[in-house]
């Protein structure tokens, strides 16, 4: 069964006062043998420093800032290595940060990684946690051998995974992982350093916990927290179009803009935090596979996060956004924090094909309109795809100057920011269900719009068929699913 130790402990002491009641032998070398037994190995001596992105992605042998200054030893600092023929990676041993025990506190600047190494021993798992903010997924970071060389992590080993980890934490990192939102990421073997992959956020509070075990097995834990100081960079303020307890259709998207444009190289801190959680009418977790998704910037940038495929009907959506002081820029910062709690309702669908001249609308599976429809003319085609329900109005003036008109319309259903809708055109009554007359919109009869109408709500699908084009992902608030699924998860950032 394996000894554990929290943090550094000296055990020189207690070896000292064994060897002193050793009785005297006759004989030396029985003397010398039993003075080897009573030898203890070196205790695990755990770092923690910060380094600067670029060093991390390109292993730079600078040593991590020491501004940290752990309680008990306020003036120890880490310094550079002078060593010119080091291999190029991560620095190791004394030459990375302060070293630690258990319950120090640091403080540290933004804008940096934090990073974690041990000497005498190899890392087992390590969790960084946020206090304020339990639901961001764990930094998988990466981590680094003894000659400060990047190791490949075990994919199936890092959090999340559902492959179970075999390390038994002690109560101490119980403890400090406080309860079941942490999530511990397994070191790969021969792991001696760890460095975060994103940068610390000003104004936040940090728990660093690490395992360790020694050459004899034994398991060595080690907890500090971590504050942040604040910053001085320009505020990007964060805001979202759906609002709390807001009921959308099965295929609205989660949309975020920005006040500006975020660089992209801080794009994946930026997505790195947020969180989307969907359960069902009982409050039951509904796993989904889904993915964010940087949309080309307008000119502010645009951040959307759709499921593979439509939301589960009847569902609740949380949203967890917890970008204040997270970088966006060289010089700005998210403004605030966000976060967003709306309901999927029913399963609607709209059907409307071109060949057919007919729309149908399914609910929950069950058919409950099948109209006669007129789609676009030849000239002015409906386009193909996977449209969605915008927005809604039962008196609209449609107006356009490629085919320059004016007309005022009832019932009017926005599925498209190119001027496609679902309306009233009592004026094409006589071929609906026959032919395709429109500028490109779906028409009906001023009744069955009026019906269509009361049942639309944002977030519905309505598929076009049957046209000789198709939408592309340009020119539209949400093209979302005008991308295949493979084509979407490129745009994320942690891809």
């Amino acid at each position: 069964m394996s000894t554990k130790f929290f943090g550094a402990v000296a055990g020189l002491s207690a070896l000292a006062l064994l060897t002193a009641c050793t009785p005297s032998s006759s004989d030396p070398d029985a003397t010398r043998n039993d003075a080897k037994t009573a030898e203890a190995a070196d205790e695990p001596v755990f770092r923690v420093g910060t380094i600067t992105g670029e060093d991390a992605e390109s292993g730079a042998t600078t040593a991590p800032t020491s501004t940290a200054q752990p309680s008990g030893d306020p003036t120890s600092s880490a310094s550079a290595s002078d060593d010119a023929t080091s291999p190029a990676g991560i620095p190791t041993g004394d030459e990375f940060g302060e070293a630690i025990e258990t319950g120090d506190k640091l403080d540290f600047d933004p804008g940096n990684r934090i990073g974690i190494s041990v000497e005498n021993a190899t890392l087992t798992d390590i969790t960084l946690t946020e206090e304020d903010h339990p639901r961001i997924s764990a930094d998988s970071g990466k981590f680094f051998d003894t000659d400060g060389q990047a190791l490949k992590a075990d994919e199936d080993a890092q959090a999340g995974s559902s492959t179970p980890s075999e390390t038994t934490d002690s109560e101490a990192t119980k403890e400090a992982k406080k309860g079941d939102d942490a999530e511990a990421v397994e070191a790969p073997d021969d792991s001696t350093t760890w460095v975060s992959t994103y940068d610390l956020v000003a104004d936040s509070s940090y728990t660093l916990t690490a395992t360790a075990t020694t050459p004899d097995g034994d398991e060595v834990d080690v907890s500090t927290d971590v504050t942040v100081g604040s910053s001085d960079a320009s505020p990007m303020s964060v805001r979202t179009t759906l609002s709390d307890d807001q009921t959308v259709g099965v295929a609205a998207p989660i949309m975020l803009t920005f006040g500006s444009t975020v660089s992209k190289e801080f794009r994946d801190d930026v997505e790195h935090r947020l969180s989307v959680k969907v359960t069902d009418e009982d409050g039951k977790e509904r796993k989904i596979e889904g993915s964010w998704a940087w949309l080309p910037d307008d000119p502010q940038s645009r951040l959307h996060f759709r499921p593979k495929e439509f939301w589960p009907a009847h569902s609740k959506v949380s949203v967890d956004a917890p970008l204040k002081n997270v970088p966006t820029g060289e010089n700005s910062v998210g403004q605030n924090d966000l976060t967003l709690d709306f309901d999927i309702g029913r399963k609607q669908v709209v059907e409307a094909s071109a060949k057919t001249h007919r729309m149908t609308v399914t609910r929950d599976g069950k058919e409950v309109m099948d109209f006669p429809a007129s789609l676009g003319a030849p000239k002015s085609p409906s386009y193909n795809g996977t449209h969605v329900v915008m927005a809604k109005s039962a008196d609209y003036t449609m107006t356009s100057e490629q085919w320059d008109y004016e007309t005022d319309v009832q019932w009017a259903v926005r599925i498209h920011n190119n001027g496609e809708f679902i309306h009233a055109a009592p004026w094409s009554a006589g071929v609906q269900g026959s032919q395709n007359v429109s500028h490109g919109c779906i028409n009906l009869t001023t009744e069955r719009a009026k019906q269509y109408y009361d049942t639309a709500i944002f977030g519905d699908p309505v598929e076009i068929t049957g046209s000789d084009v198709s939408l592309s992902t340009e020119d539209s608030d949400i093209s979302d699913w005008v991308y295949s699924w493979d084509d979407w998860k490129k745009l994320s950032a942690l891809n």
